[in-house]
């Protein structure tokens, strides 16, 4: 996938999410059932993720992207996710950087 076409996908699934936020703050029938729709793909989504990121017995992941020189790193997506599930203020959302979990106390790599 090239550069462009990551960008175009990012900016769907962010698109998607900011309509599901919005979904969440009213409280007509119609948002009600966009959001009850979105919850299954988010679920779907977060556990394809999850299935990806399997960790051997050494805490190695072959999804973790690392150049062919370098030995395999420590998988943090399950560790992260979960830090995000259950305290979801420790993300800062004024920041849209990649790293932007990196950032936050408690969450370095």
């Amino acid at each position: 996938m090239n550069y462009a076409l990551a960008h175009v996908f990012a900016d769907e699934v962010g698109k998607r999410l900011d309509d599901y936020d919005a979904a969440a703050h009213r409280t007509d029938l119609e948002s009600l059932t966009q959001l009850a729709r979105g919850v299954p793909l988010l679920t779907g989504a977060l556990r394809t993720m999850l299935a990806q990121h399997q960790v051997d017995s050494h805490g190695d992941c072959t999804a973790c992207p690392r150049p062919p020189w370098r030995r395999r790193t420590r998988c943090r997506f399950p560790l992260d996710l979960n830090a995000l599930l259950t305290d979801p203020a420790i993300l800062d959302t004024t920041t849209t950087a990649r790293h932007a979990l990196l950032r936050q106390p408690g969450l370095t790599t």
